[in-house]
Parts: C-alpha cells; structure tokens; sequence
C-alpha cells in the first residue's frame, strides 16, 4: 500500500525546516545549481530569504510523511503590480558573490522583469511559484502535480485577489510539468547568453533544459477546489 503523505499549509515556523530541506534535496538536485557549481553558503542566503518572503503569505505548501519528516513543498509569495522590485519579486545581487551566483540571480531578475509589461492588463496580483522540490526518493509519484493546486481555495484566492499564477522554471521536468497543465511561457532566456566575464558559456544543465522559462497561467484556467 503506498506510503499516505500530509500536504498541508506552511507556516512560518516551518521555516527552519524548509529551509534544510531545500539545502539538502533542491540545491544539490536543481540543475542549474549544478550547472554553475554555485556555492551552498551563498545558496543559503538566497533559499533564506525567499522562504521567509513565500511564508508570509498563505499559500505555501509541504508534503510529509506521518512522522512529520518533509519530503517536497513548493514555495508560493503574492506579488502585486505595484511591489517595488525585490520587495515583489527580485533577489539583492550583494558585493562579494561570486561571478557565478551573481550570473544566476540577475538571469532570475530578468526573467521577470518585464512580467507586467508582458502580462494582461488587468492581472494586478499573482501567485509567485519560487520554489517547487521533491525529494528523489519521492519523485514520480504525482506529488508535483498535486501541488500546483494545494492550499489555494477560491475563498483565499479572493482574499488577496489573485489572478494568475508566474513561475520562472529552469528544469525541463517542471517546464515539461507547467506546460501541460496550461500555463504559458511569456519569456524565455537561453543559457546561451549566460556568460562569464570572458564570454565564455557558464551555464550547461544536464537535463535537457536550454532556456530558463518565464510561465503564467489565469487563475481562472485551474480548477479550484473550495
């Protein structure tokens, strides 16, 4: 019989929790980590903060099994038209990165940065997907799937007037994933162009992913439970 696993909302005191889950499953699985060899202190900084963003807000979930132990979650902030830029949705690019952890952050904060530009002009508020892991052990058991939708009731969604849902994938499992539940790619930046101070080509995932994608979906286009 399989294994019965909790989806439920996270919260902030899960932080701490979360955020070792994404050191220990998501960092050395995401591809594009790997890709660049980006250091898993300057990780931590940037996993840090966007946990602590994603938790203020209600829409975030975590999958664990009976005994408490978290074996995937995904990460959701509210991002609004008029957020200033990292306040929304951008990460600080300090002094002292390294070249390669700063290539990846700003490629993030391009993704995105012409989203309301490219976005209906009535969308003025979305779900920000920032984080989506499973753990291997885990993995191919729809547990991804099931948590596009997980802890988003249409009564919440009213609450802070959500419209649609953004996600900047990098992996070409979630790009594969996002596609086929309907969601849109708005922009895409190839790895092509992500280069060192050289110009040399710094950025060669092992997945079969190409392009970093830029995806939205209307949220009246899911199918929302109450």
């Amino acid at each position: 019989m399989p294994e019965e696993l909790i989806y439920r909302l996270a919260k902030k005191s899960d932080a701490p929790d979360v955020l070792n889950f994404l050191l220990e499953h998501y960092f050395p699985l995401e591809p594009c980590t790997r890709a660049l060899k980006l250091i898993k202190s300057e990780a931590e900084v940037l996993y840090e903060s966007l946990v602590a963003r994603c938790l203020q807000f209600p829409f975030s979930t975590v999958v664990t099994t009976q005994s408490g132990e978290i074996v995937a979650c995904l990460v959701n902030s509210a991002w609004k038209r008029d957020d200033n830029a990292v306040e929304g949705a951008d990460y600080e690019v300090d002094e002292g990165l390294t070249e390669n952890m700063t290539a990846f952050i700003k490629m993030l904060n391009t993704c995105h940065e012409d989203f309301w530009n490219l976005a209906p002009q009535n969308i003025n508020v979305v779900l920000h997907r920032e984080v989506s892991s499973v753990s291997e052990k885990y993995q191919r058991r729809g547990i991804a799937t099931k948590m596009l939708t997980t802890n988003m009731p249409k009564a919440k969604l009213d609450e802070y007037s959500i419209d649609g849902v953004l996600s900047e994938t990098c992996s070409f499992g979630n790009q594969v994933l996002l596609e086929k539940h309907g969601f849109k790619c708005l922009k895409t930046i190839p790895y092509t162009g992500i280069v060192d101070s050289q110009g040399n080509q710094i950025l060669k995932t092992d997945d079969g992913s190409t392009e970093l994608k830029l995806n939205f979906k209307l949220i009246g286009d899911f199918e929302i439970l109450d």
